[in-house]
């Protein structure tokens, strides 16, 4: 008899589930004009922001840096190591730390303030980006200098408070911050290694003059660090070989000017032993010469081999395609948002009164 008890109450549960679910739909069917007011809100808060977003222009450059050093390369590395010099890089690229510098301050200034034409007007980037984002509406109530600010100059060492501010704010909307993307973005392919700069402005020929300039400038300064320490070795022994050449060519011009003085002295002793020691210095200083250019030569190979050669895949082209937010999509997404809310609130409101009333 137990198991047909327990049939019986399990058929009750599932019917009280069934009447259950049945009010709950009533009373949602009953109100379903209070869960469209409250949903209304929610459809025109989405709609007008996706309304009052501006369109962007997203462009995208790619690039890779070239770390095969070839057969010839490779040879010259052994070479190279057998005499103390670091014939070529060693490992792989950090993409990581590329792309970081690619977003450093520094690399990021020196495109900021680089002229460039957009629609027809040259100015700083940084001007041009400035006039495309909320900056100006966000400095219109300034009372300390930021109102319808412009950057006059390029020497930021000799920024003023209002200047420093400004680009404070302007590197703000560049790079972003934890919260809130910034319209430049880095990425990188681990199977390929191809690096992605992408930047979302609100003009098309600013999108393309940024990336531009951007890569320029990261292309200058990543090279430049990669071979300081090699260039300044390479600038020593270019330094000691010129001061060996120039002591050669003064001792090779002394013995010749002995020489020419004393032809009829040869057989004198005192005249032998000068001409000798001029002679013996000349050779001393053509061995070391010769040693010098030799060093001269590896250290300039040792330059060449370090030297990354960062190669451009692709640029922006125009026309860029157009980014915008979808006003159907928007409110369709305020809509389900809202009923959600309605929908919740009108059943605990009744799951409430029922708890109440029993």
């Amino acid at each position: 008899m137990e198991p047909e008890n327990q049939v019986y109450a399990d058929e009750i549960t599932l019917k009280e589930l069934i009447l259950k679910i049945q009010e709950y739909w009533h009373e949602l069917w009953r109100h379903w004009l209070l869960i469209g007011l409250i949903a209304l809100p929610f459809f025109l808060y989405k709609v007008y922001t996706a309304y009052a977003t501006p369109v962007s222009y997203p462009g995208k450059l790619t690039f890779m840096v070239d770390e095969d050093e070839g057969g010839n390369f490779s040879s010259v590395s052994r070479v190279l190591g057998q005499f103390g010099f670091s014939g070529g890089r060693s490992g792989s690229y950090n993409l990581d730390k590329i792309l970081e510098i690619s977003k450093s301050r520094r690399v990021v200034q020196m495109a900021l303030f680089t002229k460039a034409s957009v629609d027809g007007k040259l100015d700083f980037i940084a001007n041009h980006i400035i006039d495309y984002s909320d900056l100006p509406e966000r400095w219109s109530e300034d009372t300390t200098g930021l109102k319808d600010f412009h950057f006059s100059h390029e020497n930021i060492d000799a920024f003023q408070m209002v200047e420093n501010r400004a680009l404070k704010s302007l590197l703000g909307v560049v790079l972003g911050s934890e919260d809130v993307p910034g319209m430049y973005r880095t990425s990188y392919s681990e199977d390929t290694g191809i690096m992605t700069l992408e930047f979302d402005g609100r003009n098309q020929d600013l999108s393309i003059v940024f990336l531009d300039t951007l890569f320029g400038s990261l292309r200058d300064y990543y090279v430049e660090k990669s071979i300081e320490k090699a260039q300044t070795t390479y600038h020593i022994f270019q330094d000691k070989t010129d001061s060996l050449a120039q002591a050669l060519s003064d001792a090779e011009y002394s013995l010749a000017n002995f020489i020419d003085r004393s032809q009829n002295v040869y057989s004198a002793r005192e005249g032998e032993l000068q001409r000798s020691r001029l002679a013996a210095k000349v050779s001393r200083l053509q061995l070391v010469y010769g040693e010098a250019m030799k060093n001269l030569q590896l250290s300039e190979m040792s330059l060449r081999n370090k030297e990354p050669f960062i190669t451009l895949i692709d640029s922006p082209l125009p026309p860029l395609s157009v980014k915008s937010e979808s006003l159907i999509r928007a409110g369709v997404i305020g809509l389900i948002l809202g009923i959600m809310i309605g929908v919740t609130f009108v059943l605990a409101r009744k799951i409430y009164r029922d708890t109440m009333n029993s």
